[in-house]
Order: C-alpha cells, then structure tokens, then sequence
C-alpha cells in the first residue's frame, strides 16, 4: 500500500467560509446573474447598432447554468478542460457585457453579477477541505501542475483565437487623425474594439467610425470616419461637404445625423464661470460683466464672442479641440474662420428680462429673440434693413419662469433651436455657396469634380468669411450663464503649401461603384483620402512596383525625396510630386506649357542625385499589398505619382465600437 503524504495550508480570505456558505452564495450570485441577464435581454438597448449586446446575453443566459452544473453538481468530477472553458467563456462575456454600460445598464449590471457568479462558483469547489484546512495530496511538481491545466489553457486560447478572426479585434490609435473623438499615439494611443461581423452582412454607412486596411499599404489598419458612398460625387469647400448622389441628383449639402452631430461639436468654451475666461473670450460692449457666473447685459450691453485683437470683436476659427492631444505642428490649426457654432446657456427671463442670440456666419445673420413667453427667429444678411422672420409656427417650448434652459446652433446649413430640452425649431437655411452650386447644376449638369464648381467653390463669399456670437439684452436687460460654446468640425479640401502663405482650395472627387470616401476627424492634420498618393516605379526590365508615397508609410523613398532639391528651387522632389498629384498646373502656378510629367521627371532627376551624393543604392520599398521588396536605385527608369482619393469596399475590417485601455477610461463609441 502507498503512502499519502498530506500538507495543511491555513485558509485565507475567501476559503476560511464553510464549504456549505460557500455553496449557497454561488447559487445565490448565478440565480441572480441570470435574472438580470432575462430582465436585459428585454430592457432595449439606449445606443443604436450595438448588436452585441443581444448575443452576449445569450451566451451569459447559455454559460451561467451549465457552469453551475459543472461546479455545483460535477464537482472536482468534471473535466478540468470543461469547467476551465466555460469559465474563461463566463468572464470574458462578463467583461463585455460590463464594457456596453452606455448601451444599457441592466447588460452593465449582468455582465458585473456574472462575474461574481463566475468566482463565487470557482471558489465553492476549487479545493477539498477537511476541518476548515485545504489538503493536497501527494507531491505536486510542476510539471504535473502545468499538464492538469493544460487543457484550460488550450480550450481558452482556441477560443480568443476563433473570436479574434471572425468577431473581435483590438486596433491602437496610432496617430491624432481622428482627435478629439480618438485620441492617437504611437505607444499611449487609445486602443479600440472592432466588431468585425457587422461588415458580412451590410455595408459601411454615412458618418460612422470605420477600420480599414489602407489601400496603398493593406497591412496597416486605419481608423476614420465614412463620409460618402459608392456613386457619389463630393465637393469640400468653404468647411463643408456637398455631395450628388448620381449624376442627374440635386447637389445637397451634407448634414450629419444628430448622433454624429453630438460627437463632432468641438468644444470652444466650457461653462463660464470665473473673470478670466470672461475676459479672454468675450468682447464687451456697453454696459456688460459676469457676475456671480452669470453675464449681465444692461439695456445698450452686448457680449461678443470670440475677442478678437484690439479690443475688438473677433472671428471664431478652427482651434485645437484635443488641447494638445493631438499630434502635428500647432501651425496647422487657427487657419480657417468658422461660422457653424453652437451656444449652450441659461438665460432669467423674469420680469421682463429678454436675450438675443444672433449667429453669423459669413454674410448671414441669424437672430434668436427669447422672452419669458416665446422665442422668435429672425434671418438678415450683412449690411441689409431686410429682415425676415423665420421658423414662425415652429418655435415652441417656452415656458413662463425664472429661467430657461437652451442651444442654439448652426451647422451644415441648419438651424436648431433647443429650449429646456426639446426641440423648438430646426430649418434648413442652407449656405450662399449651396445656393450658387445649385444655380449653376440647373443652367447644366455640374460634377462636383470639375474645374467649373471648383472654380465656384473657390471663391470668397461676399463680404468675406465670419464666424461669431453676439449676446445682446432685451427688454429690461438679461442675464444669462454661459454653459459651453462650440464649434462644428471645420473639413478643409486642400492645403497649396508655398514659401511664405498656406492657400485652402477645394477638393472634388468623382467616387466608382466600390469606392468609400473617409475622413479624419482631426481635419487639419489627418492623414486621409485627401492626401493619399500611388506611387509607381518603373523597372528596367519592365515590372512595376506600386505602393504609397505618404510619410511614414514609405520611409526611406520619402526621406530621399525631401533631400532632393536644388540650389534657388523652394520645393524639393517630394514636394515637387505631391503637388502634381493633387494640384493642377494652374492652381500650383506653374507654366502651363510644361506638362506635369516633365514636373515628375525632374523631380525624378533630382532623387537619382540625391541617392547617388548620400551613398545610397537601394531602398525597402512598402508594396501596395503590404510585403516590402529590395529596389536597386540604378534599375529604376521612371516614376509616376496620382492621386488615390478612396478605400474600396473589400478593405473595410469592421466598424469599431468600444475604447478601452484609454487616458480618459472605457467607452463606447458613438
């Protein structure tokens, strides 16, 4: 007969209850658990297009009793390959569920029971007990203890494996293109989760986030944001986007849905409580001052926002909204004046107190007018006595009271009203250069691509570009307290860099029957389909390598381009191709009797010497699907560069709808 050696250990924590306690809380935390996971399964979900919550709860509703059984009923009997799995299965689920607490928080409060559940049942019968002491038997080695667990361990890996390929993925934010929603950075960058099965059974839609591997590199995953479908024409100019949705539709200026709206209001100013911020933001005029958090307009004050130099009302303009979250040159921001702000406040209209709000945007004026019993809204244009009355039958929601709560907004060509919380109003009052697009559609069909509406969409509006708020009193005076003010997203089409100025042009793109256009959220500093280039080089012996002329993507061609350039020429061989592909020769100024494939050969010309001064005979080229091949500079006999404004749809990973590992915590994206 063999002898049994056995080894006390004093019990700690958890262990020290009784077997039979701890029996009965598991039953009571896996009873509970799935109660609230029935209760969410028909609670509804508060965020539109989270479908992973239904199939989560099902699962939990599905793991929960066959863990108890395995736990509770099996015991130490049951096969440690089955209750590892299901267990591995029961948290990572719990996880999830906890992650969706913004889609609904009953699945939040399910995903937290479960996994108590799941440790409650793990710690009712992880160890025999005799006499309240845990008892091992035998000796343990290691190597024994590693092949008892290994099939957990296998079962758990095949699992994160299958759910990795074919359900979820996590991607990091490596760059500040889609700040301030996602911040990026190349070690601390938000790491997002990516449902991955959406895409198998519906296309990409309008506004929302999108993963992508980028067309030029396909290796490298990219987070933006999809902004027009296939079949689509897309003008960006003046901060916004216009789209034709075939060729014979009406030119439209592209609105966001209200979700995609709320996420992409940048913030300005946050509620305005003390002197300073009063001072820095505000010009004043009259008789106006912030006190106890709240301005004071007199009965000739006004309050303009922003405060421009010189003591004089300023324009607003597109600001850094990540406050230094984002990455590239500060330069790049502060460059284009913004019309399409919002105002949040609260305003005493007791007494006979009154506010005006007006916006204005370039020549138009728009002019709220609220009193204890009514709000009115009124449209003008720059220096005309014509004012019209608008939105007469839609204003509503005021409320006789001390005080009202509202947002007043523009964006997109559309006016919203909010007061103490509903909608009041919303008009669609379009912008002049909508007006002119369209005018000159209906004379004949314009492509917003052409030379003929980028001409149109060049142009300054009449009287030049504003961008403000002016808080004015009426009646007996007004105070009103200032809760946030904040901007739309700014979209810039082109960037014409030159020696000494910046020049903004407008972008037009014609998109083929599988082609998504995609932009950043970060306008002035991401790297998106405004600013993709193909590059293609031509052999010696015939083949051709294609890949992306962008920095980082292709470092070492990039690198030796920049250092291409001469004496008295202010652009280098770099700058010399990336103006050819997104400019013409009459927008970057050049003689329109050179053609630009004389442009490309001398800035071809120009690399071959820069390789051959700094000692360099090949270069790792980055192919378009996504390998790296050794070129030999001597065997390259030509270069060709174009534009690539589109992601095609077999590119498209998933839509990602969840942050976590994040500086600002877990949540999901909307």
């Amino acid at each position: 007969m063999s002898d049994i050696s056995a080894k006390t250990i004093q019990p700690k924590g958890y262990a020290r209850l009784s077997p039979q306690l701890r029996a009965r809380l598991a039953d009571v935390a896996a009873l509970a658990a799935g109660v609230v996971s029935v209760i969410a399964l028909f609670a509804g979900s508060h965020l539109e297009g989270v479908w992973l919550r239904v199939p989560v709860l099902l699962a939990l509703l599905l793991l929960l009793p066959a863990a108890w059984f395995l736990y509770r009923r099996k015991g130490h009997t049951a096969s440690p390959w089955a209750r590892g799995g299901v267990l591995a299965g029961l948290g990572g689920l719990s996880l999830l569920a906890m992650a969706l607490l913004h889609a609904s928080g009953w699945t939040a409060l399910a995903g937290l029971l479960s996994m108590a559940a799941a440790l409650a049942l793990r710690g009712s019968v992880a160890k025999a007990l005799v006499r309240g002491r845990d008892l091992k038997v035998g000796e343990r080695k290691p190597l024994s203890v590693l092949f008892e667990n290994i099939e957990s361990l296998a079962s758990a890996l095949v699992l994160v494996l299958l759910v990795w390929h074919f359900g979820l993925e996590a991607f990091r934010i490596p760059s500040g293109s889609m700040a301030p929603t996602l911040l990026g950075d190349p070690v601390m960058g938000d790491r997002v989760l990516v449902d991955k099965f959406t895409y198998a059974w519906r296309d990409p839609e309008r506004w929302e986030p999108v993963v992508f591997r980028y067309p030029l590199r396909r290796g490298e995953p990219y987070v933006k944001r999809c902004i027009a479908l296939p079949g689509e024409q897309v003008l960006i100019a003046q901060g916004d986007i216009y789209i034709k949705r075939h060729e014979t539709a009406e030119i439209e200026l592209l609105v966001k849905t209200d979700r995609a709206r709320e996420v992409l209001w940048l913030p300005y100013v946050f509620r305005l409580k003390d002197k300073t911020d009063w001072v820095k933001h505000f010009h004043r005029g009259g008789s106006a001052d912030l006190v106890d958090g709240a301005i004071v307009l007199g009965r000739d004050g006004s309050a303009t926002f922003p405060r421009g130099k010189d003591d004089a009302p300023g324009d607003a303009v597109d600001h850094d909204a990540s406050f230094g979250a984002t990455e590239g040159s500060k330069e790049q921001f502060g460059n284009h004046i913004v019309g399409d702000l919002r105002l949040r406040a609260r305003a005493d209209l007791s007494g006979g107190k009154g506010l005006e709000v007006r916006l204005v945007r370039d020549a138009d004026e728009y002019l709220l007018v609220l009193s204890e019993k009514s709000a009115r809204l009124f449209h003008t244009e720059q220096g005309s006595d014509n004012v019209r009355e608008i939105a007469i039958d839609e204003v509503s929601g005021v409320r006789p009271g001390e005080s009202c709560s509202f947002s007043y907004s523009l964006a997109d060509g559309e006016l919203v009203l909010e007061v103490n919380g509903e909608v009041a109003a919303r008009r669609r009052v379009g912008t002049a250069l909508l007006d002119q697009l369209r005018a000159r559609d209906a004379d004949s069909r314009l492509a917003l691509n052409s030379a003929q509406a980028l001409a149109i969409a060049k142009a300054e509006p009449p009287g030049g570009r504003r961008g403000r708020i002016v808080l004015k009193a009426a009646g007996e005076g007004a105070s009103v307290q200032v809760l946030g003010i904040d901007r739309d997203v700014y979209y810039i089409g082109r960037t014409l860099e030159e020696p000494r100025s910046r020049t903004e042009l407008p972008l037009g793109v014609a998109l083929a029957g599988d082609q998504y256009f995609v932009l950043g959220d970060n306008s002035p500093g991401s790297a998106d389909c405004r600013y993709w280039i193909r590059v293609t080089l031509f052999l010696n012996d015939g083949t051709q390598v294609t890949g992306s002329l962008d920095d980082p993507t292709q470092p070492e061609l990039t690198s030796l381009l920049k250092k291409a350039s001469v004496a008295g020429d202010p652009y280098n061989a770099y700058a010399k191709l990336f103006r050819v592909a997104h400019f013409t020769a009459a927008e970057r100024g050049d003689d329109r009797d050179q053609p630009d494939a004389r442009t490309v050969q001398e800035a071809f010309e120009q690399f071959k010497d820069a390789a051959k001064s700094h000692g360099r005979g090949a270069i790792d080229f980055w192919t378009e699907g996504g390998g790296k091949t050794r070129v030999v500079l001597k065997d390259v006999d030509a270069i060709q560069v174009e534009a690539h404004p589109y992601v095609q749809r077999k590119l498209f990973v998933g839509r990602p709808f969840a942050v976590f590992l994040s500086p600002r915590g877990m949540k999901l994206i909307d």
